[in-house]
């Protein structure tokens, strides 16, 4: 008995990295702005993936670095939502606030940044999800962002570029155990 359990548990921790192989995440530097490019497989539905990108309920689902998340309003057909986070670059820890809208259609999940009260320029997040086969769905996630804060000279580029890139890997591989789960949430069965 404790070695299938001790199998499952392996095979369910290894379910995450079979979703990102080692190119899959790409960060870049723009001027003051930094890209970030990455595509995954996730074993779940477009209309569950909408679910736990769009769930304002429960900031940290996605990124333990979420500390809390407010949706502030709606107008137009986006959700305008504050969300908190904090993170650190080796000595630099800053806690960072993003407001932005959130429009949601057939297959993309997108958040802009509104630069009043952020502390960033510009920039958006953008998830685009299609359905491939067999309940997977194939997402390529894109966002440009330019803080609106000072980033000692030490930190620099590369390492914030580093932590970036591991936000942005954790952030798909909590996608990947999470998304299949919502379709169990509507149904009552676990």
């Amino acid at each position: 008995q404790p070695k299938k359990i001790l199998a499952a548990v392996a095979l369910f921790a290894a379910i995450p990295a079979l979703a990102l192989d080692g190119d899959a995440v790409r960060v870049e530097t723009e001027g003051r702005a930094y890209r970030i490019h990455m595509a995954f497989d996730v074993p779940a539905s477009v209309d569950q993936i909408k679910s736990v990108l769009t769930d304002f309920a429960h900031p940290s689902r996605l990124s333990s670095a979420v500390t809390a998340r407010e949706v502030l309003g709606e107008q137009g057909g986006a959700i305008r939502v504050r969300t908190t986070f904090r993170d650190c670059v080796l000595f630099f820890c800053k806690t960072m606030l993003l407001i932005h809208d959130v429009t949601v259609s057939a297959n993309e999940v997108r958040a802009d940044v509104v630069p009043d009260g952020s502390d960033f320029r510009h920039g958006f997040l953008r998830w685009s999800i299609h359905d491939i086969d067999n309940g997977k769905s194939h997402v390529v996630f894109e966002a440009v962002m330019e803080p609106d804060f000072f980033v000692p000279p030490l930190i620099g580029g590369f390492l914030v570029r580093k932590a970036l890139g591991r936000q942005a890997r954790a952030t798909a591989e909590n996608l990947v155990r999470e998304a299949p789960r919502e379709a169990l949430a509507g149904t009552g069965e676990e």
